[in-house]
């Protein structure tokens, strides 16, 4: 072959090498560093704590280090003895507790609940899927504790979808917690990105999946492989409530499933529910069924947390 065959063969190859190393960048971008809901929008968009029978919140800011997390301190009256701590969905914000904070608050409760990293008005981050929210979740839960006058073992965490997923990686670093609630959580970053990457790009993300994780592992500093809560909830020490929509079709009951198999059974329990809700939206579709499951949860493991329903 002449040079000038040579020549156009390695232009070729360097075109291919830039081509595939620009769509792994935008591959890992759509992973780590996708356009999250700011508050403003949630605000004008949603609805507010008043609409939920709550006060106007205290916002509040936590030094988690190299952020700072942005949030809602709901401080009640009502004296219960006891804390919630709530982590919202991917590209969400704190807005999401309004759905789920009344279940609490009817107990006497203060609840938490903040931006993760890269949402809302917290710190801008790249999205590490719990690898680095959960230790997020630790300090929030630390000066919640605190500034509440509790103790670990009487705050519950309830986490949503992403937050399902961190909630459960965060558990074996607090096993004092009275309890973690996960709605909709996945069982394996790997699994679940794949999953949807094939089915939004299925000619191309065979070929872009392996190289985006690991541009997006470099990018983000950490292990995608670690982001496991099926592993996470293997270590739990409290009690643990698995809810997800059999009709979710964005992350699967599966997942839940997958979760539960390796969780402890004598303190875990799992409700997949047929009320034709899609991701992570049970609670919308049957609110009073919603709150059955978990009041009846709390009974059986965390009898004392807060005032019985009702009173």
């Amino acid at each position: 072959m002449n040079r000038r065959g040579l020549s156009i063969i390695l232009i070729i190859a360097i075109v291919l090498v830039i081509a595939y190393v620009a769509a792994t960048w935008y591959f890992s971008s759509i992973l780590i560093a996708s356009d999250t809901e700011n508050l403003a929008q949630a605000a004008a968009e949603g609805d507010n704590p008043a609409d939920f029978g709550l006060p106007q919140p205290e916002a509040i800011t936590i030094d988690a280090g190299d952020v700072t997390l942005s949030g809602w301190f709901f401080d009640n009256p009502a004296d219960g003895q006891c804390g919630l701590l709530f982590l919202h969905g991917y590209q969400g914000t704190r807005y999401h507790v309004l759905d789920w904070a009344p279940m609490f608050w009817e107990r006497g409760c203060d609840i938490l609940a903040y931006d993760h990293r890269g949402h809302g008005d917290s710190s801008p981050a790249f999205h590490t899927y719990g690898f680095y929210e959960k230790q997020d979740a630790i300090v929030a839960l630390d000066w919640f504790a605190d500034r509440a006058g509790l103790e670990r073992s009487q705050i519950g965490v309830f986490g949503v979808s992403y937050g399902a997923a961190t909630a459960l990686q965060m558990a074996p670093l607090a096993p004092e917690l009275a309890f973690v609630a996960a709605d909709a959580a996945y069982s394996e970053l790997r699994e679940i990105v794949s999953y949807q990457a094939n089915e939004l790009f299925p000619g191309l993300a065979p070929l872009l999946l392996s190289g985006a994780f690991q541009i997006a592992e470099w990018r983000a500093d950490f292990d995608v492989d670690a982001v496991a809560p099926e592993r996470s909830v293997a270590e739990a020490q409290m009690p643990v409530l698995l809810i997800h929509s059999l009709t979710d079709e964005y992350t699967f009951s599966t997942h839940s499933e997958d979760i539960f198999a390796q969780s402890d059974p004598a303190r875990t329990v799992l409700h997949l529910n047929d009320w034709g809700a899609p991701h992570a939206r049970d609670i919308q579709v049957d609110p009073a069924g919603y709150r059955q499951l978990v009041d009846a949860f709390l009974a059986e493991f965390a009898p004392d947390f807060g005032r019985p329903t009702g009173e």
